[in-house]
């Protein structure tokens, strides 16, 4: 297994709580590397409860812990003891990446920033993930994914089908996608900190990671485009969404339009409108889509999507059914690719997993290790450090790390 996963030998500090920056780590973990998680001695809050079951990590099965912090050992360490200071200060020299979504000036007030750690720790690769990006009147603005993913980039008004009501923006979206940056970021500085033995400092933000994954739609209202969009009045009615006979709905992707408008009217059974000119160009079609949608509307409905799923097929046009997250939860195909798995929790329960979306020379997900009790590797650590036993427990005593 360690033929696929590059990241073996890499020591990463896990200084992280919450979402986003965990779920980089979780990345960095499953590509093989060490990761430490650093925490205070109340532990990350992520660890008092669940959207899911609503239990504290360490009384029981918490899935969304797991997904977080699988792969990952345990040190909390308290930073406002001298004895504390330094024991980081040990792991960071081990260390080759310190990863963190504390704002800066929290980083800052503990010694953490990027300046204070290059001028101990040169060689560290010090990442961080924040709400807004480090410049500017926000950048040390309280900023989760729903503030600063969905609100501030407009997807949470401009994805609506009306352009009234908000979305209700799915938790964790946007910090498990700003994670993949991070986490791909600071994998990338190894190869300069192999060549010159120099860190690096890297920047992400919730906020640039939702500007970057609408860019294309930026791009497009710069130069004239307008949100929120209706179906009806779909840039492109071939590619649109359609409801079928059984109710079930349909994507179709065309985005040759031009080339595939002939394909598809043959298809639905529409020939004469091949040569109608209100639909038969891209930049026509533009002007009409809302009769052409209304039409297409009624012949969906005439076909199941089973039917419609046989034709699409047929005449080679991207498209599927639109899902909702249950059916996922059974999908062969993401069971296939590992994108879904099962593991067996700390209660020796089986729950459901999803993989990280990257894998390196096969399909499967890589090997899953629950996910650390609070303190359950200080020992451990503290001794790969050099610390002796005697040394361990005075530790203990001043308060300066914990024990499970």
């Amino acid at each position: 297994m360690a033929m696929n996963q590059p990241l073996k030998g890499v020591r990463v500090v896990d200084f992280t709580a919450y979402g986003a920056g965990p779920g980089a780590g979780k990345i960095l973990a499953d590509w093989g590397a060490d990761v430490i998680k650093v925490e205070p001695a109340a532990g990350d809050p992520s660890r008092t409860g669940s959207r899911i079951l609503g239990m504290r990590a360490d009384e029981g099965q918490n899935p969304h812990w797991e997904l977080l912090n699988g792969n990952k050992r345990s040190l909390p360490i308290n930073l406002k003891s001298v004895e504390g200071v330094e024991i980081l200060d040990k792991l960071l020299t081990t260390a080759n990446i310190f990863i963190s979504n504390y704002r800066f000036k929290a980083l800052d007030k503990m010694g953490l920033s990027y300046e204070a750690m290059a001028a101990k720790h040169p060689h560290i690769i010090w990442g961080n993930l924040s709400g807004f990006g480090l410049e500017g009147e926000a950048a040390d603005n309280a900023g989760f994914d729903t503030v600063a993913y969905w609100a501030r980039s407009g997807s949470m008004i401009d994805f609506c089908e009306n352009g009234e009501t908000p979305l209700t923006p799915p938790f964790g979206l946007g910090d498990l996608a700003t994670a993949c940056s991070l986490a791909g970021a600071v994998a990338a500085c190894l190869y300069q900190q192999e060549k010159t033995g120099k860190g690096e400092k890297v920047i992400t933000s919730l906020y640039a990671q939702s500007i970057w994954n609408e860019s294309a739609l930026v791009q497009s209202v710069f130069h004239g485009d307008q949100f929120p969009k209706s179906r009806l009045k779909a840039d492109s009615p071939l590619r649109n969404t359609y409801k079928c006979k059984d109710g079930r709905w349909v994507m179709v992707s065309v985005i040759v339009y031009d080339r595939y408008f002939p394909i598809f009217m043959k298809m639905v059974g529409r020939e004469d409108l091949i040569e109608d000119a209100r639909f038969n160009t891209q930049a026509a079609v533009k002007e009409n889509s809302e009769a052409l949608v209304r039409i297409l509307d009624e012949i969906f409905l005439t076909k199941t999507w089973p039917e419609w799923d046989a034709l699409l097929i047929e005449n080679d046009i991207a498209h599927d059914k639109i899902n909702q997250i249950k059916d996922v939860l059974t999908d062969e195909q993401a069971f296939d690719n590992g994108m879904l798995y099962m593991y067996k929790g700390r209660d020796g329960v089986e729950d459901m997993m999803a993989g990280t979306p990257v894998k390196f020379g096969a399909s499967v997900p890589a090997p899953h290790v629950n996910a650390p009790f609070l303190g359950e590797h200080t020992v451990e650590l503290l001794t790969e450090l050099g610390y002796s036993a005697a040394q361990i427990d005075e530790l203990i005593a001043k308060n300066a790390t914990l024990k499970l």
